[in-house]
């Protein structure tokens, strides 16, 4: 099998389990007796940890192969969803105190946190590996097809399976991350690793890449804002129960994954989009997007707001993951997918304890706070001056 495509069904799994999470959330932590801060600070204490790691398991493999820190990843990253599962079941069944139960959800948290980069970055180091400039946005678009139908399959599994237990979505997701590494093993030849003669690290001054990390971490800003405050703000606006919670957010999320995995399988997989050219295409559904969530007060206004929010991001990801790949040179796709994984993780890190402390000042106040920063970032793309250098990687890519 072409390893294009066994990258893009392990992605699959990765981005399942990372998703499933998603929509359990918010009523799990509200039945195991904590609260919207307890669940920022887990979400952010494994941002923190990702923060770090990425670019270590990017470096990693550079230097000892694509393949060996994919299947660590995603190890680590089955224990991880694994103890949560077990640890919030047994929350639930009241058998520990609850400060006991969140310092281990703390626990499994920092290993997802650590474990989970290692597989993205050395993926997406291996996509870079195997495509030229002139593709890279497709290859890239093909892990952000994945990301998509992660983010469908999760939060349809999470919707679904919860009927049976809040946690039983998660413990399949373990399982089904096991079956992916097996799959990795068989199926990925082992490439020769690109280890360098001395250290060397990315130069932050190549044209383009700080651009492009500065969108990166605007983006996931916005990104993570909706998966963590939407299932608060969709309960608490309609009074939903915890499970119909759990069930609507997993559908809007699904619908997230749907249209982001709908543009990169159609328009970025058919045509050779520049990086730039995505990004100018997708912010404005961003902002289509949270305008719809802030003013329509209605369940189909937010599921519509969703769908815009999912098109964006099918634009705007592949984007930016190709920019920064093409601005950190052919050398360092380790260090460059470690670079991508950790500017997620500093949005990852602020955006949920700052986003959940406004959500309890104010409900809508997060959505109004994003909408800004994605007008300002259209903005900054379209004709600030630092857009000059955004073009500047555009010519190198066609050179």
């Amino acid at each position: 099998m072409d390893p294009k495509r066994v990258i893009f069904y392990s992605m699959i799994i990765c981005y399942s389990g990372f998703g499933v999470i998603n929509p359990l959330l918010a009523p799990l932590i509200r039945e195991v007796g904590l609260d919207e801060r307890h669940a920022g600070w887990m979400v952010s204490i494994a941002a923190l940890v990702l923060l770090v790691a990425a670019p270590v398991w990017g470096r990693l493999s550079d230097r000892h192969g694509r393949k060996n820190i994919i299947l660590i990843g995603f190890l680590g990253f089955s224990f991880s969803l694994a103890l949560f599962a077990s640890i919030s079941w047994i929350g639930m069944e009241q058998r520990i105190n609850v400060t006991i139960i969140f310092l281990l959800l703390m626990l499994s948290r920092i290993l997802f946190g650590f474990f989970f980069p290692a597989m993205i970055s050395s993926s997406q180091a291996l996509m870079a590996d195997l495509t030229d400039i002139q593709e890279r946005s497709a290859g890239m678009g093909m892990i952000g097809a994945a990301t998509g139908i992660g983010f469908i399959m999760g939060p349809a599994m999470g919707a679904i399976l919860s009927g049976v237990h809040l946690v039983f979505p998660i413990f399949i997701s373990s399982v089904l991350a096991l079956l992916a590494m097996f799959f990795v093993y068989k199926k990925i030849p082992k490439l020769k690793p690109n280890i360098r003669d001395k250290k060397t690290k990315i130069d932050f001054r190549r044209a383009g890449l700080r651009p492009y990390l500065i969108v990166c971490i605007s983006v996931m800003s916005i990104f993570m804002t909706l998966q963590i405050v939407g299932g608060f703000y969709v309960q608490d606006t309609f009074g939903l129960s915890t499970t119909e919670t759990a069930i609507w957010l997993g559908v809007c999320l699904f619908i997230v994954g749907f249209m982001m995995a709908l543009v990169q399988m159609t328009f970025v997989q058919k045509r050779q989009f520049m990086p730039l050219t995505l990004l100018r295409i997708g912010l404005p559904l961003f902002i289509i997007g949270l305008l719809s969530l802030i003013f329509i007060n209605h369940l189909a206004g937010f599921a519509f707001a969703y769908m815009a929010i999912g098109a964006g991001s099918g634009f705007v990801i592949p984007g930016y993951t190709a920019g920064i790949s093409i601005a950190a040179g052919k050398e360092a796709q380790g260090e460059a997918g470690g670079l991508t994984a950790a500017a997620s993780g500093i949005a990852s890190l602020i955006v949920p304890i700052a986003s959940t402390s406004l959500y309890r000042m104010e409900a809508l106040l997060p959505f109004y706070i994003g909408a800004v920063i994605i007008v300002l970032l259209l903005l900054y793309v379209w004709s600030g001056h630092k857009g000059l250098i955004l073009e500047e990687i555009e010519l190198q890519a066609v050179k």
